[in-house]
């Protein structure tokens, strides 16, 4: 009975925290996504927790204006960004316990935004297939991974985690404590 009453109110006190509204993101690239484009391309995916409004403002703005140098929006946000190039393949990992969730907590988010910026048709109609909407409300304390693979022109949210393309090697690691990674796995090329 006691250990039912410690669940209850570890479950408890996980709702009150904003911790049911967190996610692992592992994202990766597809092995079609070389095929499609004779190489690797320079893609940044972003991950990050919006207020209806931010999330209405994303969808307004559009990706490629989400992602122009010097985008207010974008950087207003704070992201969590992955490069991948040909150089870069390896999947990218935002923990369910990190700063960034942190901050992105105390604006009480109801949408986790992901966004990559992908070449693209012109003639795309209808909804942007480079950005998927996930509610962080529903189905809150069962759902604690989100696994996304960038294909051709467009993301896919998918069941397993995704591995590098060209080693088949899983995402890497983070700490033991699940905090930040010890080492940022991706930097952006003007960090190196």
């Amino acid at each position: 009975m006691n250990r039912l009453l410690t669940g209850m109110a570890a479950v408890s006190l996980c709702l009150f925290a904003g911790c049911a509204t967190q996610r692992t993101v592992v994202v990766g690239l597809s092995r079609e996504i070389e095929d499609y484009y004779a190489i690797y391309p320079s893609i940044e995916f972003d991950a990050v927790a919006v207020t209806a409004e931010e999330a209405d403002q994303i969808k307004s703005d559009g990706v490629d204006k989400y992602f122009a140098p010097g985008g207010a929006l974008r950087k207003r946000l704070d992201p969590f960004t992955v490069y991948f190039s040909q150089e870069r393949t390896q999947p990218g990992v935002l923990p369910f316990r990190s700063a960034y969730w942190d901050r992105w907590l105390k604006k009480k988010p109801v949408t986790l935004a992901l966004i990559a910026d992908l070449p693209h048709s012109p003639d795309m109609t209808g909804d942007d297939p480079r950005i998927i909407y996930i509610d962080l409300k529903k189905d809150s304390v069962f759902v604690r991974s989100v696994y996304v693979e960038i294909e051709p022109q467009k993301l896919t949210r998918v069941f397993d985690a995704p591995q590098d393309p060209k080693t088949d090697l899983p995402a890497a690691n983070t700490r033991p404590d699940n905090r930040e990674p010890a080492l940022r796995i991706h930097q952006s090329p003007d960090e190196e």
